[in-house]
């Protein structure tokens, strides 16, 4: 079976998602759709995105598949056939859909509930994580211990001000409901005086400007974004 991407140069064959492909990309796919003969896409990934998908046509019948994880290394699959008539527009709906399977199916597997906790103007100030799975330190590279991810010997304490979230205007009280929110593992969010703790399921996606990308260094080594 040929392998559609091969060849193009790069493992990322989109760019935000997984269905804004690279003009070569696209090209490719639109040409082996044309065909008559069975093809496969292989896994490819997102510039910007921990995810990646595969899209295959075999005995007619086309296939895609998409794979998420996240910094704890929480995977997720997902796997959609695409409805005729097959063109890109029907194959971006399965993947959109196949996506969503990927991120229940991380939902069931992560051994972690994340929050971040914001002031009233929706400034970030900290993030607690909470383990489900009884693990002892998080997975993946990024976080080291759960709770608080600020570092209280750096602040000084300061009368019935807590020394967590890098600030001392948080009363004590405030942050042990705040913590025992958290440890419900229920989710949801909590505001107590100008303070939100929500979790991340409940929170927006935040997305960078793609102007920024080639300020910031955030260009491949293709020279791409």
């Amino acid at each position: 079976m040929k392998n559609t991407f091969e060849g193009i140069g790069g493992r990322d064959g989109s760019h935000c998602g997984l269905t804004d492909w690279y003009g070569e990309h696209e090209a490719a796919l639109a040409k082996a759709l044309a065909g008559k003969k069975d093809f496969d896409t292989g896994w490819y990934s997102s510039k910007k995105e921990i995810a990646s998908a595969r899209i295959t046509r075999c005995k007619g019948k086309v296939i895609v598949a998409v794979s998420v994880s996240d910094d704890f290394d929480s995977v997720g699959r997902g796997e959609r056939e695409v409805t005729s008539p097959v063109t890109l527009d029907s194959i971006c709906e399965a993947i959109d859909k196949a996506w969503e399977d990927a991120k229940d199916d991380q939902n069931a597997n992560q051994g972690y509930r994340g929050y971040s906790l914001r002031d009233k103007e929706g400034n970030w100030i900290d993030t607690y994580l909470v383990s489900i799975d009884g693990a002892d330190v998080p997975s993946g590279d990024y976080y080291g211990n759960w709770g608080w991810q600020s570092d209280p010997r750096e602040i000084e304490p300061e009368e019935g001000l807590g020394t967590v979230c890098g600030t001392k205007r948080i009363p004590k009280k405030t942050i042990v409901a705040f913590e025992e929110f958290a440890h419900l593992g229920k989710g949801g969010e909590l505001t107590m005086g100008n303070w939100t703790m929500k979790s991340w399921d409940k929170e927006d996606a935040e997305f960078e400007d793609p102007n920024d990308y080639r300020g910031m260094g955030w260009v491949g080594s293709d020279g791409r974004p």
